[in-house]
């Protein structure tokens, strides 16, 4: 089983240790307002953007409900972020240094909205930290244009794995030989993989959204100019595909909805 879809696809709060958002930063205007245009026109997504004063990052709504977020500014490289949910950010921003993580920002409170952290884990990869206060994070999960899935690829799983076990607080269970996957309870949430599709980078988390066909999202995505790097492929209960958006060339993950197993 992936989500437990009867407890996640309307989502009030995270418990601690999910994943509980997911943003993009970019350097320019330009590529925030273009990355926004091919989100909407895959996705049928609609935003709220922020004013000067919160750098227009902007909110991505699927039906009415908080799905992504997008900002602007240096050094912003397009790549999807996942941030964990926490009850104490200062003690899970020490916890990921003593487990040989990097915190490069904050703890930061982001007013009437929660307080987040960046953190690079031991493998290279960057994920985030949110103490959610007003705003608690994607509010619908394995849905049609919501989050289905998170997985984490380095050349060193064992190692990711083991960070994120002590990050959390949640298990590592192996279903098959070389597959690593989190869970809380019986929720499955994120797996821990050998980087085999994207080698430009040394490790990411891939933030995978849900559609509702792998065929007509891949036809979408190329008549948008995107390109399609892996056409199919299955996955426990579903299938994926991989392609790169046309603006900022980022490796981006989709899934079939479909019943998970």
């Amino acid at each position: 089983m992936l989500w437990n879809t009867a407890a996640m696809t309307k989502l009030d709060t995270h418990p601690n240790g999910i994943p509980t958002w997911i943003d993009v930063m970019v350097e320019t205007t330009e590529q925030r307002e273009a990355l926004m245009n091919f989100y909407t026109s895959l996705y049928g997504w609609t935003w709220e953007v922020g004013g000067e004063q919160m750098g227009y990052y902007s909110i991505a709504n699927s039906d009415g409900v908080p799905v992504m977020g997008l900002g602007q500014g240096p050094g912003g490289a397009g790549a999807m972020v996942p941030y964990f949910a926490t009850d104490d950010i200062n003690a899970a921003a020490a916890k990921a240094a003593e487990l040989g993580g990097t915190v490069f920002m904050g703890p930061m409170e982001i007013p009437d909205a929660g307080t987040m952290a960046l953190v690079t884990d031991p493998t290279g990869a960057v994920h985030g930290l949110w103490q959610a206060g007003n705003f608690q994070g994607f509010g619908v999960a394995y849905e049609a244009n919501t989050p289905g899935w998170f997985d984490h690829a380095s050349s060193d799983p064992a190692a990711a794995a083991a960070y994120y076990q002590g990050l959390t607080g949640h298990s590592i269970i192996e279903p098959e030989p070389g597959m690593r996957v989190l869970t809380a309870g019986e929720q499955w949430f994120a797996s821990v993989s050998e980087n085999q599709v994207d080698q430009r980078t040394t490790a990411q988390w891939n933030s995978i959204y849900v559609v509702e066909t792998l065929e007509a999202a891949r036809n979408k995505i190329r008549e948008l100019g995107g390109t399609i790097v892996l056409e199919e492929m299955p996955v426990p209960g579903s299938a994926i595909s991989v392609f790169v958006e046309p603006v900022m060339d980022t490796a981006i993950t989709i899934m079939g909805a479909g019943i998970p197993e």
